[in-house]
């Protein structure tokens, strides 16, 4: 589990207004059977700070009106990079999380390390000097892979060659001269899902970030479970195939190996080469090596029945692997995110069925599994809000 300081009645509200969006003082009082004199001092101290705001009044029974209390986003903001195996994306974010800029950056396989580096700070910087950039008091960087939020060190990521043992906080904090939160991307994208998503209140749920890679992040008791040592969600390496393809991460039959995205691309390729679709070598032009999930998803639609094929395979593995962590962890929602989200019903039917039918009977009909609402920003605006977190900590 990772350290964390007791949570302080200023915290408690800030959580409650973050997550309501709205409350008023009578219902903090409630949700947290405060005597409404402490309630009221910790909130003016918050509305005096800046912090908080009142977004407007509502009547009430007694026939006084309400003030409503809301985060006030133009107090501060954040910036949150998300580093994947194909992709940089950059947002800037206001202290409700809400999005004031944002930048992206293609990641090329086999790109230098030092390159890409290189494009992570070009991105924090790029959003620091945008116009509403002064209100950015910290950097959040979420990558996949191990991660150790305390030395701020990316360990590895399996899906970018070389990447190992990086010190993103100490290089970017002398570069850019704010502080630095560093994490991991799946669970950045709980973070988001918790604050500002599908997740939006629930203290137990998992997301399932389905891309190039497969990863999870885990929410207990309200807060994001890092494990013993800071390795906890890597559902893409639970191995589903004892006797499978080798793994990047130098296991074999992982999950990964079957449903990620990079699993899916390499399948294709087989396939065009093969000659099992003839659809897939006309959207690649012939090149089978340049086959994507995305391009697998676009023949599917079209009505490829290998490529549908492929899709179910690829979710029946995916609901498998979600079924046994459900039954370990118990969690009230699942959210689905990540770009394979966008490969469609194939996908995504095969999937839901693949669930139901592994999970235990006592669990069926309780376990809610619903898709992410944040798109390709989710995990940098996870980063983001991570960093802000001094910020709500006061």
């Amino acid at each position: 589990m990772s350290a964390r300081s007791p949570a302080t009645a200023r915290d408690r509200i800030l959580s409650l207004v973050r997550e309501k969006g709205e409350v008023s003082r009578g219902e903090i009082s409630q949700a947290f059977s405060m005597d409404k004199k402490a309630v009221s001092v910790a909130v003016e101290r918050l509305l005096s700070e800046g912090i908080l705001r009142i977004s407007g009044l509502q009547d009430s029974r007694a026939g006084r009106r309400r003030e409503i209390l809301s985060v006030n986003g133009a107090h501060a903001g954040a910036v949150g990079v998300d580093l994947g195996a194909t992709h940089i994306i950059g947002v800037l974010v206001d202290l409700a999380g809400m999005v004031l800029g944002r930048t992206s950056y293609e990641v090329r396989p086999g790109l230098p390390v030092d390159l890409i580096r290189d494009q992570v700070r070009a991105v924090a910087e790029r959003l620091l000097a945008h116009p509403r950039g002064r209100l950015a008091r910290a950097v959040g960087v979420c990558v996949p892979g191990f991660v150790h939020p305390v030395e701020g060190t990316s360990l590895v990521a399996e899906n970018i060659p070389g990447w190992k043992d990086v010190r993103i906080r100490k290089e970017l904090e002398a570069a850019l001269g704010v502080p630095v939160t560093v994490d991991d991307s799946s669970r950045a994208m709980a973070v988001s899902e918790r604050w500002l998503g599908s997740a939006r209140g629930e203290q137990d749920f998992i997301s399932l970030d389905l891309g190039f890679g497969i990863g999870m992040g885990i929410f207990c008791g309200g807060a994001p479970y890092h494990g013993s040592g800071w390795k906890s969600g890597e559902i893409g390496h639970t191995v589903v195939d004892p006797d499978g393809l080798a793994c990047a991460c130098g296991g074999r039959g992982c999950l990964e190996t079957v449903a990620s995205g990079r699993a899916i691309a390499g399948q294709a390729a087989e396939g065009i080469r093969g000659g099992r679709s003839a659809l897939l070598g006309e959207l690649t032009r012939g090149n089978a090596d340049a086959a994507t999930a995305q391009d697998v998803g676009v023949a599917a639609a079209m009505g490829d029945s290998f490529s549908r094929e492929l899709l179910a395979c690829a979710g029946r593995a995916v609901g498998l692997a979600l079924a046994n962590a459900a039954a370990i962890l118990n969690p009230s929602v699942v959210v689905l995110g990540g770009g394979l989200l966008a490969a469609g019903a194939s996908f995504l039917d095969a999937l839901r069925e693949s669930a139901e039918r592994h999970l235990m009977p006592g669990m069926r009909g309780e376990l809610r599994i619903v898709e992410s609402k944040l798109g390709a920003d989710g995990s940098a605006r996870g980063a983001a809000l991570m960093a802000m977190e001094g910020i709500f900590r006061g």
